[in-house]
C-alpha cells in the first residue's frame, strides 16, 4: 500500500522539483548560477583541455558539445551518435590530449559486452574512431551496472575501467532461466587497468585470464561510477550500496586489493547468507522497495568468501552525510554526533560526480579537497519524499542532492583514509556529473525523459591571485589547462591588439602584439604556477586565470 502511496505522490508532484530555484551556497565564497539546460538522458560530462570546452554524454549514445563563444547564451549541438562510435549504451567519456574515449556496452538479447573506444582529433578537426577494448560476452539482466566509467592514469599510460555488478547484493539473478544459479561474471564489480596505446585488446570474461594478462586492477566493488586522482596521483572512487540502507562506499583504490562485495557494504556484513535470516525482521530492509520482497531471503548456496582481508570503505567522520541506520531498531543516528562513524555516506545518497582539485588551484581549505555529489532526494526517517523520482523510498532523514567538500586524511595506523563530508551547495535535483574547470564547477542533471539544468558553480580561487577571478571573461580562452609546455588562446570580440601574460605579483612576463585573435604562448620556461592571461584593444580589457604545470 505505501508503494502504491509513493508512486502517486512522485508522479503527481514531479512538476514542482523541475520548477526549482537555483542551488544554494552554503558559504559565502561560492556562488552558484544557472549555465544552461541540457537534454534528456544525461549520464557525464567532460571538459576537453585542448579547445577549453565541455561536451555531454546521453545514454542514447549522443555526445554533445556546449558551445560558448562569451557572448551568445550557451547551447549544445550533437557531435556524434550510435552511427560513429556502435555503442548502444553510452555511459562514461573522457578526454586526454587529442583523445576523446566512450565506453558503455552492447545488448543482444540477455547478453551482453562492454565496448570503449577512442577518437582521435585530426588536423582538419575531424576525429577517427577505432577499438580500444572488448570484453568477452557476459550475462546481462539483473542490475545491469555494466561498464560505465574511464578515466586516464595522471602519466598517460594506463586507462582504468569500472565494470559494475550484475545483482543488487549477490544473489541468484537467473533471467527467467536463462543463466540458472548465476550471480556475478567473473568480469563484473571490478576495476580493469589496460594500457592507454590498447587496440582491439580483448578483455576475457574469465578471472584467472584477467590477472594473467595484467588486466585486473581491483576486486569487490559493487559499481564504482566515479574514479578521481588526487595531487599525489592516488586513485579514488565513489560507489552505491544496494536495496540494503548499507552506507555508500568512497575507497582509496589499489591494486589488488578486494573491497568486500557481495560479503560486505558500507562496512556492513550481507545479512542474507546468515541461517534463519529474515528479510520480514531486517531493520536496515525498507520494504518500499522492489527488491526486499523479490531478492532478499535466507541464501543457503551463498558462496564462501575469499580467505583474505577485504579493504575497508573510507570511514566519514562527519558533519555531513553521516546518517546511519541503527541495525538494533532500526532508528536514524547522527553518526559523527554519535562518535560512531560512518563507512562512508549516508545510505541510497548515490555519489557521483567525483572530482578533485588535484592542481591545487582552490583556496583555503578547499585548497587540494575531493568534492562529490549526492544524486538521490532526500525524506524522512522512513524514506518518503514526495519527489522521490521513481515511487521508491530515497535517503532517510538526510537531505542529499547536494555538493560535498570531502577533506581527506591518511590514517597510517589503518594504512587508508578517513574524511570529513561537508555540505557546500544544497538544492540540485538528481545531479549526476560534476567536471572541474580551474576553479569552477559544472554540475549536470538527468532525469530520464525530462529536460534538466546544467550549474556553475564558482569556487574560490588560491589565494594569491583570488582578485582575478571576479574579472575572467568568457571573451578570452585559453587551453589546455592547466599547461606543461605550450598554452593555445583565442578572443571572440573585436580589436585584440595585445595579450600579456602577467604573474602572481601583477609583472609582465610575456607580450604579444596580435594580428589575429588566437595564437600561442610558450609557457615550458617559466615556473610552474598560477598566471593572469590578459588581452586589450578595442573595448574592455579580457583576462583569464591559467596555470602552468611542470
Amino acid at each position: 500500500m505505501r508503494r502504491t502511496y509513493l508512486l502517486v505522490w512522485s508522479s503527481s508532484l514531479a512538476a514542482a522539483s523541475l520548477a526549482q530555484g537555483t542551488p544554494t551556497a552554503l558559504r559565502s565564497d561560492i556562488t552558484v548560477e544557472h549555465y544552461m539546460d541540457v537534454r534528456t538522458s544525461v549520464t557525464r560530462m567532460a571538459h576537453d583541455a585542448l579547445d577549453d570546452r565541455l561536451w555531454y554524454l546521453r545514454t542514447s549514445g549522443e555526445v554533445l558539445l556546449v558551445v560558448d563563444d562569451g557572448i551568445s547564451p550557451p547551447y549544445d549541438t550533437v557531435q556524434f551518435t550510435v552511427a560513429d562510435h556502435d555503442i548502444d549504451q553510452t555511459f562514461g567519456i573522457a578526454f586526454h590530449d587529442s583523445d576523446l574515449f566512450l565506453i558503455g556496452n552492447q545488448i543482444t538479447g540477455n547478453n551482453t559486452q562492454g565496448l570503449l573506444k577512442r577518437a582521435r582529433l585530426q588536423p582538419d578537426g575531424t576525429r577517427i574512431w577505432s577499438t580500444v577494448a572488448i570484453t568477452g560476452t557476459y550475462a546481462w539482466g539483473g542490475k545491469g551496472h555494466a561498464f560505465n566509467n574511464v578515466v586516464v592514469s595522471p602519466d598517460a599510460e594506463w586507462l582504468y575501467l569500472n565494470c559494475g555488478s550484475r545483482t543488487d547484493h549477490g544473489e541468484v539473478q537467473d533471467v527467467d532461466g536463462e543463466f540458472p544459479g548465476r550471480r556475478e561474471d567473473p568480469i563484473t564489480a571490478k576495476i580493469l587497468r589496460i594500457p592507454y596505446d590498447a587496440v582491439d585488446l580483448l578483455l576475457p570474461n574469465d578471472e584467472a585470464l584477467l590477472i594473467a594478462n595484467d588486466q585486473l586492477f581491483a576486486s569487490g566493488v559493487r559499481n564504482t561510477y566515479d574514479m578521481a586522482f588526487d595531487a599525489e596521483d592516488r586513485l579514488f572512487g565513489v560507489e552505491n550500496s544496494g536495496d540494503h540502507d548499507d552506507p555508500e562506499e568512497m575507497n582509496w583504490l589499489r591494486e589488488g586489493h578486494h573491497y568486500g562485495f557481495p560479503w560486505t557494504a558500507g562496512g556492513n556484513m550481507n545479512p542474507t547468507p546468515t541461517a534463519g535470516y529474515d528479510p520480514t525482521a531486517d531493520p536496515l530492509l525498507n520494504p518500499g522497495y522492489p527488491a526486499a520482497a523479490t531478492d532478499f531471503y535466507y541464501d543457503a548456496d551463498f558462496p564462501s568468501p575469499p580467505n583474505i582481508v577485504f579493504t575497508e570503505p573510507i570511514l566519514n567522520n562527519g558533519p555531513d552525510a553521516d546518517r546511519l541506520r541503527a541495525p538494533s531498531n532500526g532508528g536514524i543516528l547522527d553518526a559523527s554526533e554519535e562518535g560512531l562513524g560512518i563507512r562512508t555516506f549516508t545510505c541510497h545518497r548515490s555519489p557521483l560526480g567525483l572530482v578533485i582539485d588535484r592542481h591545487g588551484v582552490l583556496d583555503g581549505d578547499l585548497h587540494e579537497a575531493a568534492f562529490a555529489l549526492s544524486f538521490t532526494p532526500g525524506g524522512d526517517t522512513t524514506g518518503f519524499s514526495p519527489i522521490a523520482p521513481w515511487g521508491i523510498p530515497v535517503v532517510p532523514a538526510d537531505p542529499s542532492e547536494d555538493l560535498l567538500q570531502l577533506d581527506l586524511n591518511y590514517d597510517a595506523g589503518s594504512d587508508n583514509f578517513n574524511l570529513n563530508a561537508t555540505r557546500i551547495v544544497s538544492g540540485f535535483y538528481l545531479p549526476v556529473d560534476a567536471e572541474l574547470v580551474n576553479n569552477v564547477l559544472y554540475v549536470i542533471e538527468n532525469w530520464g525523459n525530462t529536460q534538466r539544468s546544467m550549474w556553475k558553480v564558482t569556487l574560490p580561487l588560491t589565494s594569491d591571485v583570488k582578485d582575478v577571478n571576479s574579472q575572467t571573461s568568457d571573451r578570452l580562452k585559453a587551453w589546455p589547462m592547466p599547461s606543461q609546455d605550450v598554452i593555445y588562446w583565442s578572443y571572440a570580440g573585436k580589436g585584440v591588439e595585445r595579450v600579456e601574460l602577467l604573474d602572481a605579483s601583477g609583472r609582465t612576463i610575456r607580450t604579444l602584439d596580435a594580428a589575429l585573435p588566437h595564437g600561442t604562448f610558450t609557457v615550458a620556461d617559466i615556473p610552474a604556477g598560477l598566471y593572469l592571461m590578459r588581452a586589450t584593444g578595442v573595448g574592455s580589457p579580457a583576462q583569464r586565470t591559467i596555470m602552468v604545470v611542470h
